[in-house]
């Protein structure tokens, strides 16, 4: 089927190829377009697959200053804490290599020793990589802003590897005492995914940017990823990310985040990621095998566990929306004082921010849907309004089928 472009509609920024649909389309260009003017967005992006049907666009402008260009749609996009599927993808890759001695069981004491030992709180060294993987680890905070700011300045001045700053990171983690025992309570943690890339990376040998690039991105052939906020150049233009104010933030993400929400690609890459674990979502057993993950362990990071028990709430801002390794499972938050236990529900979903950028990925099963969207705004009307462009497209689709 021939890609088509729509010609421009009601907003001069829209731009959207559309493979078949016309109708879908026009629900889709409503859900993110409109939603982009409502909200007053500097840039969104989205690409949706429907079954076969595939529909991707961009709405707005790469920045707020003057001059600023029309985004494209080839732009690379910041995927946000969206990273973290992506990282236990990778981590799942390395314990089925049998690079861990334990698997998803192996222990923070047995892969770091030295820094278990020296930890403000003895729990740390039965941390395990699954606790890690699902927010079950009891680090349920990320380090205090002056801490992170401090070491920031100092591995700056030091000229260390990105390793080597994970590794500083994972020190002041460590003096920390623990939310909970670990496997006791959720608490959504970027800190912990630091310290899952630092384990992983101790285990096997290799930078954690090296791991990724050699288990994931190349498997899936994926030309446009990279780690870090979206790159810039005259020649060939980008978006800059906004802060809440709308302001123009240029600020680099610290690579001890890399594995929690710091990396980017076009949409046609991410899709690459997100089309593999919807088929293993809707059955596909081998669907994740091209990047070395059996069945056992795919199964594994679609499976919620997290509310554990009834009542149980989250050591932080974040509920346990039922929460598997990298993803959430349950899209309707319930009500204050509703209790629930993790369930499979056909979906998985995350949105993630470093506040100059936003994003969202949403996968159903039945019927098949796929969506991506991302924003150069790092607002919360950002990630507002792509959860109601989400939200409008599932139900679109609900009365398409």
């Amino acid at each position: 089927v021939q890609a088509q472009t729509l010609p421009q509609m009601h907003h001069p920024g829209f731009e959207a190829v559309v493979l078949s649909g016309m109708a879908f389309a026009d629900a889709v260009q409503q859900a993110f377009a409109g939603n982009a003017e409502t909200f007053g967005l500097v840039g969104l992006g989205w690409h949706v697959e429907f079954g076969s049907d595939v529909f991707e666009g961009v709405e707005g402008r790469e920045s707020v200053l003057e001059g600023a260009r029309m985004l494209s749609r080839t732009q690379r996009w910041h995927w946000g804490s969206c990273t973290k599927a992506l990282s236990t993808t990778v981590v799942a890759s390395l314990v089925d290599a049998g690079f861990f001695s334990s698997g998803w069981d192996t222990t923070l004491g047995d892969i770091l020793p030295a820094l278990s030992k020296d930890a403000a709180d003895h729990n740390f060294a039965k941390v395990t990589l699954r606790h890690l993987a699902a927010h079950r680890s009891g680090i349920c905070v990320d380090l205090a802003p002056e801490v992170e700011e401090r070491l920031r300045v100092k591995v700056a001045a030091s000229g260390m590897s990105f390793a080597e700053q994970r590794a500083a990171f994972a020190r002041e983690l460590a003096m920390s005492t623990l939310g909970c025992k670990p496997g006791e309570g959720f608490g959504y943690s970027n800190a912990g995914f630091a310290l899952l890339s630092a384990a992983a990376e101790v285990a096997a040998k290799k930078p954690w940017e090296e791991l990724v690039i050699e288990r994931l991105v190349m498997p899936l052939g994926m030309t446009s990823f990279g780690f870090g906020v979206p790159p810039r150049d005259v020649a060939s233009g980008g978006a800059l990310g906004h802060n809440e104010d709308g302001e123009v933030d240029e600020t680099e993400d610290l690579p001890w985040h890399h594995a929690s929400f710091s990396v980017h690609s076009t949409f046609h890459d991410w899709a690459l990621f997100a089309r593999m674990h919807l088929r293993a979502l809707r059955g596909d057993s081998s669907a994740l095998k091209v990047v070395g993950v059996g069945a056992s362990s795919a199964a594994l990071l679609h499976t919620p566990v997290s509310p554990a028990f009834l009542g149980e709430m989250s050591r932080g801002p974040e509920k346990p929306m039922s929460m598997a390794m990298g993803w959430q499972c349950l899209w309707e938050e319930p009500s204050d004082g509703e209790h629930w236990l993790a369930e499979r529900t056909g979906i998985l979903y995350h949105f993630g921010t470093n506040f100059r950028f936003n994003a969202g990925m949403y996968l159903c099963a039945e019927p098949p849907l796929l969506m991506l969207v991302a924003s150069n705004s790092g607002s919360s009307l950002a990630k507002l309004a792509g959860r109601l462009a989400l939200e409008a497209v599932i139900g679109a689709g609900k009365v398409d089928e």
